[in-house]
């Protein structure tokens, strides 16, 4: 039987298995099948890829939701071929390429590619993948495209002849180049090295830097203040902070690739330059669940040979739970709408607490964590609170833990005085002190996540725990990870019958 790692953030410990079915079938019959991994932080679309590749006749050996994983996967499985997402929380494709390629240097590595981001996809082939596709093709055509990859040809189970699988070039028809200098945030690749020589800087970098920032320049040329910040977090695996460019408080996340360092400069002040890339991580953010959704409309397709009713049953399952990740987004975005219209309103009523969480995390999320989330209720004390504004807030504060923490995961529903809290606990690697003071702002996003979430999750539980006469807050773990707080007002118990008047 073949096991396969859990949700992101679930477990550090990846799980692996050499897989029994399919491992002498091929669609040639002529030799073993190939070995692959998947490395995705989406489950369902990891199933759906290891449908069709064991459809197709490949030996799926090993999944793993984020790079590191994958990093520990292809070590355990030293698979044949790999498919990686670019864009997953903790470590991304990107970082995880270089070792991923030293690991089995013979082996096939495709990228799964997000819409919109032809730069990334082109970053991964000049650092050794071998080509890449986007999310939301058809799963046919990935699956020809990976037979040309790895000189396969298309198998007998291609019954209709998809679309000609495009060249590593020809997803887009701009270089790497160009899209980096198209970025609206500022991008610097430096030399991993005691100057940080500047290799390549975009315009919007340039701006930032004063125009001192000609490739071969040291870093410490151009911006002082940034050299001495990337020299301090040169170690760390991925590192934010706040530095000042050129008069303007710019938030700067530094990612390690290789040999050389990614800095993305992002200036607090550039409101147009952030409603851009809000709607750009928004679209990709969508875009993930579409092509799942997609893919499952097309696997519903295939005979009950290649599908049987069990894995119907499951995908029609990863529907509805891709619909609720698409729900929760327009969710939050209506509700940054409201708020800047100052059309927000809440419903107040008296809420019972223990009922509403224990719903929110069986309704969303139970089945997604291993372990599960652990539920604790310590008062009892119904809330004013509007339910469906309460829900969203508990959802959001969750979703955040199971992407960014690390289990255990607990929600802990608790008296303070005249109010009940919920806290929300993961065990993960808490958030970076330069992020603290704008944790819930708009567009605000964990530290090292560079692509990954909306960043309007917090700041969307922040406005609803205000219209609702709340607080939301943050707190390190006492011994790690993160806290997250809802503070709400307890509904006053009522005062106990006089014995007097009930016997009237």
């Amino acid at each position: 039987m073949t096991t396969w790692a859990g949700a992101p953030g679930a477990s550090t410990t990846a799980s692996t298995t050499a897989s029994t079915t399919a491992s002498t079938t091929t669609r040639t019959g002529a030799r073993a099948a190939p070995r692959v991994v998947i490395v995705d932080d989406t489950d369902d679309l990891r199933e759906l890829l290891r449908m069709v590749l064991t459809r197709g006749g490949y030996d799926v050996v090993g999944e793993a939701g984020h790079g590191r994983q994958g990093i520990e996967v292809v070590r355990e499985t030293r698979p044949d071929l790999v498919l990686l997402d670019l864009s997953m929380p903790g470590m991304d494709g990107l970082e995880a390429l270089p070792s991923i390629r030293r690991s089995v240097p013979d082996a096939t590595v495709v990228v799964l590619s997000s819409f919109g981001a032809p730069q990334m996809s082109e970053r991964a082939l000049a650092i050794g993948a071998h080509g890449y596709v986007q999310k939301g093709a058809s799963l046919e055509s990935i699956l020809t495209y990976v037979d040309t990859l790895t000189s396969r040809g298309p198998g007998p189970r291609a019954r209709t002849a998809p679309p000609a699988p495009p060249s590593p070039g020809a997803a887009t028809t701009i270089s790497w180049w160009q899209a980096l200098s198209a970025a609206p945030m500022g991008i610097v690749e430096l030399a991993d090295e005691p100057l940080f020589r500047i290799v390549f800087a975009n315009p919007a970098a340039q701006r930032l830097l004063g125009g001192t920032s000609r490739t071969g320049t040291p870093l410490g040329f151009a911006s002082a203040p940034l050299a001495s910040l990337v020299a301090y977090h040169r170690l760390d695996d991925d590192a934010t902070f706040e530095v000042e460019l050129d008069g303007a408080s710019v938030r700067a996340t530094m990612r390690r690739t290789g040999s050389s360092l990614l800095v993305f400069l992002d200036s607090a002040r550039d409101d147009v330059g952030m409603l851009r890339r809000a709607i750009a991580t928004t679209a990709q953010e969508v875009r993930g669940p579409v092509a799942v959704i997609c893919g499952i409309a097309e696997a519903h397709e295939w005979d009950d040979d290649d599908l049987g009713p069990e894995a119907r049953s499951r995908l029609m399952t990863s529907v509805a739970r891709q619909a609720r990740v698409l729900d929760t987004m327009t969710a939050d975005l209506v509700t940054a709408a409201q708020v800047q219209a100052g059309t927000l309103r809440a419903e107040l009523r008296p809420v019972r607490v223990d009922a509403l969480v224990a719903s929110v995390v069986d309704d969303r999320h139970r089945g997604d964590a291993d372990p599960p989330v652990e539920v604790r209720v310590d008062d009892g004390r119904a809330v004013r609170a509007d339910p469906s504004r309460l829900r969203q807030m508990v959802g959001n504060l969750l979703t955040n833990a199971l992407r960014y923490g690390r289990a255990p995961f607990l929600v802990h529903v608790r008296g303070d005085g005249d109010r009940v809290c919920i806290d929300v606990v993961d065990h993960g690697p808490g958030v970076d002190e330069a992020v603290r003071s704008h944790l819930f702002g708009e567009f605000t996003r964990a530290a090292g996540a560079v692509t990954t979430g909306t960043g309007l999750g917090l700041y969307v539980v922040r406005a609803l725990a205000e219209a609702q006469d709340g607080s939301v807050s943050y707190e390190p773990g006492r011994y790690g990870g993160s806290v997250f707080t809802i503070s709400l007002a307890a509904v006053p118990a009522p005062p106990p019958r006089d014995p007097a008047q009930m016997s009237h």
